[in-house]
Formats: C-alpha cells, structure tokens, sequence
C-alpha cells in the first residue's frame, strides 16, 4: 500500500509539473509581431474579403485592396462586392473608396460623391486596414489567446483584443472586441472579426434592428484575408493621387476615421500609428 501511495503521489506531481509548464502563447506578443510583420516589410500588397452585418438592417460585402511600404506610404482602395441586403443594400454606392498617401499627403475619394478630402500626413496616421492595425496596438487594449482555429487551410492563434473606447458624447457606451487570426507559420495576420455593441446608446431597436434615432444596436465586420505579397516590387505612381474627372476637394473632414476603410478602428484609435 505504502509503495502505491508513493507512486500515485509521484504520478500526481508529474501531472502538476506538465500542467505548470504549459502557458498559454501571449496574446499581446502574437499581436504585435504581427503588426510588425505587415509594417516593417518593405512592401506589402494583399487582398481581402470584408463582411459588415448591422443585424436586422441587413449585411453587405466588400472587397479590399491593401498595397504599403515602410516608409508610410500607402494605397487602400474599397469596392463593393454583389449586392447588399436590407438597409445596407443602399450603402452599396459609398463603399468604393480610394485612400492614396504619398508620406507627406494623404487624400480620401469617395467615389459616389465624386470628391476628395486631403489633410497633411502626421506620425499618427495609419491607413492601412483602414485603421485596424492601430485599433489591435492602441494603448490600454488588453489581450487574451483564445485557442486555434483554422483559416482557409491555414492554422491560426486566436487573439482576442479589447480596445480602449474613449466614452464621449458620441461613444457614451460603446464597447468593441477584435477577434485577430496570426497565422502561425507566417507570423501575419489572416482574418480579423471585429464586434461592436451600440446597445447601452441610447436603447437598441429589437433584434438587433435599429435603435434611438436610427442607430443599430450592434455591428460585425469580418475581413479575410484572400492574397498576399510581401516585399514585391511596386511602382512609384501607385503612391500617386490623381483626382478623377470632374472630382472636387472638400474641405475639412474626417482623415483616417471609420471611413478610411470599413469597420474602422475605435474612436480615439482611427488612424493612429502606435
């Protein structure tokens, strides 16, 4: 009996020790090597799938075109993909966009006003996936590994990120999570699920249909990564804006907002450059 006990408790440790030695990956770190990975490359291009569903109000789909380099220069262009459902169908139009900045410029088109928005560039902007990058690395974000899943054939660490949302007038009961798939052979990212809940402003509508004064109580937008090119050549005039025919400036406006790409980052985030 005496040699049991000592051999159940010497089992018992075994499994103590394991289990003690196994953590978990650190989900900040997964994070931020990811971001680095897209922004340290000399050149990155890639391609993406973008869903955004508003509940009740319908979902519409959209095609994403990324093209950056190191130095800060960067190509982002939008176009609607089908036809949306619901209320979103109408948002179809205003989802081609072109966000061009050459390093010392940064120019927003909307193709359905046929006009543009340029504002100088600072250390802050970050156009690239429309202000995600910046959303995942923002100051006071919290992090949690969440498992593997896999991604189009490719196996991927599961971050969940929590941004800080700054409560404002605007904001007053916001909150959003970030699901980001890293591949786990590339070191970079390969789908983002971003979750934003708009319930506690101002009351929801029922089944996530609109709410006070026609705002929906809660927004998803999925991007998947289709294709992507690292450090390839791009030609100089890719970082080039030039207004199409009959375009006109605005004036003002949001620069490297929600608008610069779709979900956008959370207020206070848009844009940034960590």
């Amino acid at each position: 009996m005496r040699k049991y006990a000592v051999c159940g408790a010497a089992a018992l440790a075994l499994t103590v020790a394991a289990s003690g030695a196994y953590a978990a990956p650190d989900g900040a770190a997964i994070i931020r090597k990811a971001v680095q990975s897209m922004r340290q490359a000399k050149t990155y291009q890639s391609e993406w799938r973008v869903i955004v569903s508003m509940g009740n109000m319908g979902s519409m789909t959209m095609n994403m075109t990324m093209k950056t380099t190191s130095d800060g220069k960067a190509r982002v262009t939008t176009e609607p993909s089908g036809k949306g459902t619901g209320m979103m169908a109408a948002g179809g139009a205003m989802a081609s966009s072109t966000a061009v900045s050459d390093g010392k410029h940064m120019y927003m088109y909307m193709k359905a006003m046929n006009s543009y928005i340029k504002a100088p560039v600072t250390k802050e902007m970050d156009p690239a996936l429309g202000g995600q990058l910046a959303a995942l690395t923002q100051k006071g974000a919290t992090y949690k590994f969440v498992g593997s899943e896999f991604v189009r054939g490719r196996k991927c660490h599961v971050v969940r990120v929590t941004p800080r949302v700054p409560q404002g007038a605007g904001t007053q009961g916001m909150k959003m999570t970030m699901d980001a798939y890293v591949d786990t052979q590339t070191g970079r990212l390969r789908q983002m699920k971003q979750h934003m809940d708009m319930s506690g402003m101002g009351g929801p509508g029922p089944n996530g249909g609109p709410g006070a004064g026609g705002r929906p109580s809660e927004m998803t937008t999925t991007m998947v990564l289709i294709s992507e090119k690292v450090n390839a050549p791009l030609p100089a005039s890719t970082f080039k804006f030039t207004p199409p025919p009959g375009a006109r400036e605005m004036k003002g406006g949001p620069m490297g907002g929600p608008g610069m790409g779709p979900g956008g980052a959370p207020p206070g985030a848009a844009g940034r450059r960590p």
